[in-house]
């Protein structure tokens, strides 16, 4: 389980962080970080991937505890992050949180971008655990693949994939890992996942992620375009933060703050 997700590890910058849509969306995210974490805040990243968010972070000056269940991850994390003497990076694995006796008793916030928390069916169980670990008034943020995308949708029925085209709408797909292990995917609703968080956590903001934007796998055939996609980026300026639309976009963000 852990390894699962090794052997994106070496492409995973190329095919997404570098590219003109990935950056994109995550100077959107960003953009939202940097209204709750400030310098010399401590937080947590859940499924940090290869770093690139929490090294944003930090050189602005925040701390951070970041964490993934990929060791091929963590691995390229530590080696971009290398002379940063204020990101620690760690193994964790959402199913079964646990933080070393090394890290921080409290943090001031926790999030996770693009996906991470989709591992999970019911994520009551990550809830609690963060409410221990969040201070009073600390947010919560992620980046969470939503239950229907309508660019995936039309994408890969136009091209006669339906069963790509609609497994978000049964709640569940599975993705298979470099060490052959075959792990659930989910895709929670914003009440669900709200309903989720509600014991520890009210929720404060929501915005689509990707409404007219595709999901990765099709960023080459967009950016091939650069008329369509600064039509594209444009529609995703002036309209894609329309929260009633989140539903529709690849991810949505969501922020809970602790109560």
């Amino acid at each position: 389980m852990t390894q699962a997700f090794d052997h994106l590890a070496a492409t995973y910058d190329n095919s997404f962080t570098y590219s003109a849509i990935g950056r994109w969306l995550r100077d959107v995210v960003h953009s939202r970080l940097a209204r709750h974490f400030n310098t010399g805040d401590y937080v947590l990243e859940l499924g940090c991937g290869t770093g690139e968010d929490g090294r944003w972070l930090a050189e602005s000056g925040v701390n951070i505890w970041a964490t993934d269940s990929s060791p091929a991850m963590l691995t390229i994390a530590k080696e971009k992050n290398m002379g940063a003497d204020n990101i620690q990076f760690t193994h964790l694995d959402l199913h079964h949180p646990q933080l070393p006796a090394s890290a921080p008793k409290s943090f001031d916030g926790v999030f996770a971008n693009f996906g991470p928390i989709n591992v999970l069916e019911d994520a009551s169980a990550l809830a609690q655990w963060l409410a221990e670990h969040i201070k009073p008034g600390g947010v919560a943020c992620f980046g969470v693949m939503s239950p229907f995308c309508l660019w995936e949708t039309l994408w890969h029925g136009v091209h006669f994939n339906w069963k790509i085209a609609s497994r978000r709408w049964r709640g569940k797909s599975h993705f298979t890992g470099s060490d052959g292990h075959v792990i659930p995917v989910y895709y929670p609703s914003i009440r669900q996942l709200t309903q989720n968080f509600a014991p520890y956590f009210r929720r404060i903001y929501l915005r689509p992620l990707g409404l007219f934007l595709p999901p990765s796998d099709v960023y080459g055939v967009i950016e091939k375009r650069p008329k369509l996609l600064k039509t594209l980026l444009g529609l995703e300026k002036r309209l894609g933060h329309i929260r009633q639309l989140a539903l529709f976009a690849d991810h949505y963000w969501i922020e809970f703050e602790r109560v």
